[in-house]
């Protein structure tokens, strides 16, 4: 079985831990739990794969979270539909880290199912297609498109 080292990265509080705990354990909490430096999970995709997933701590000026990055299969890009500041520190996290580019990558863009608090823009859609080929609409608290997200990333890596 091949291990593949998944980055989960993004700013504070657009509900990487959520995502991850929805995927790994089918299960959500409505409290916030703050990631101090990075929690690793697993679990196994299929009889050939497992994913070891790092939820990296929420990403803000300074650029932390380099070290974590090395020997990453795949990143998963997390924005929140309700916080339009996310999208511009995915700009500053490619701008500090070029080398991402190269890297199989989705996006999820999280809390869909906080439909009166979107503040989503169609420019977005244009950032995002700079960054990633793949972009979900997800919610850690449904699990809407959690596991479809993870199996596009996994086909990716195929």
């Amino acid at each position: 079985m091949k291990s593949k080292k998944i980055c989960m990265i993004g700013r504070f509080a657009v509900g990487k831990t959520s995502l991850v705990d929805r995927f790994v354990k089918n299960h959500f909490s409505e409290k916030y739990q703050t990631t101090v430096g990075v929690g690793i999970s697993t679990k196994i995709i299929d009889e050939n794969t497992k994913f070891i997933i790092w939820d990296i701590a929420g990403f803000e000026k300074e650029n932390h979270y380099k070290p974590y990055l090395r020997g990453a299969h795949a990143i998963i890009y997390v924005v929140d539909a309700t916080e339009p500041e996310s999208i511009t520190t995915l700009d500053s996290i490619l701008q500090d880290s070029p080398e991402l580019a190269d890297i199989p990558s989705v996006c999820f863009i999280n809390k869909s199912d906080l439909t009166n608090e979107i503040q989503w823009q169609d420019a977005f859609d244009e950032k995002l297609a700079k960054i990633t080929t793949q972009c979900f609409w997800t919610s850690a608290k449904t699990g809407e498109d959690v596991e479809t997200g993870f199996n596009a990333l996994n086909h990716q890596l195929l």
